[in-house]
C-alpha cells in the first residue's frame, strides 16, 4: 500500500507539473521556471515527458485494492506542485536572467 501511495503521489505531481509546461509551450509561450533555456519547444517536451511519467506511475499503482488512498495521494501531488508553481512560476529560480555584476572598475 505504501508503494501505491508513493506512485499515486508521483503520478499526481508529474501530471500537475507537466500540464502547465505542455500548455504554455503549445501556445508558444517560452516562459517557465524550468532549468532549460526559455523555449516553447522545451516546454512542450518537458510537459510531455512529465505527462508520460505520470501515466507510467499511475499504471503501476494498485488502484483496485487501495482506491481512496491512491486517488487522495494523486490529489495531494497535484496540490503540492500547484503550490510550488504558485510561488515560483513567474520568478527566475535558476538565475538565468539576473544581472551579472562585474568587479569594480570593469565595464561590460
Amino acid at each position: 500500500m505504501i508503494g501505491t501511495i508513493a506512485l499515486g503521489l508521483a503520478a499526481g505531481f508529474c501530471a500537475g507539473n507537466g500540464l502547465p509546461y505542455y500548455v504554455m509551450g503549445s501556445t508558444g509561450d517560452a516562459v517557465g521556471p524550468g532549468p532549460f533555456r526559455p523555449s516553447a519547444t522545451a516546454n512542450v517536451l518537458s510537459g510531455w515527458v512529465l505527462i508520460v511519467a505520470a501515466g507510467v506511475c499511475w499504471h503501476y499503482t494498485d488502484t483496485q485494492a487501495h482506491r481512496l488512498p491512491t486517488y487522495a495521494a494523486a490529489a495531494a501531488g497535484v496540490l503540492l506542485v500547484g503550490l510550488i508553481h504558485a510561488r515560483l512560476w513567474r520568478t527566475d529560480p535558476w538565475g538565468r536572467t539576473r544581472e551579472r555584476t562585474l568587479p569594480e572598475g570593469r565595464q561590460a
